[in-house]
């Protein structure tokens, strides 16, 4: 004989809404990921070309018309 409080079964409309709010959770899931995929395969398309890279004698000309001594290159490699 079990001493103590006797074991309490749920009743079956709280087991209903709980089954309830899990569909609905699972639902919600489904539509989220839907509409997030669908924005990332709208960003994608919107860049399928991929940019042309410039080359770096383009993006730093001041850099590049600077001629390299010694001490510039030691510089450089440590």
């Amino acid at each position: 004989m079990r001493r103590g409080r006797p074991e309490r079964r749920p009743r079956p409309r709280i087991l209903a809404h709980g089954k309830a709010a899990d569909a609905a959770r699972e639902r919600v899931a489904g539509y989220l990921l839907a509409t997030r995929l669908e924005q990332l395969r709208e960003h994608t398309a919107v860049r399928t070309e991929p940019a042309a890279a410039a080359p770096w004698t383009d993006r730093l000309p001041e850099l590049a018309a600077r001629p390299l001594d010694g001490d510039a290159t030691g510089a450089v490699i440590a």
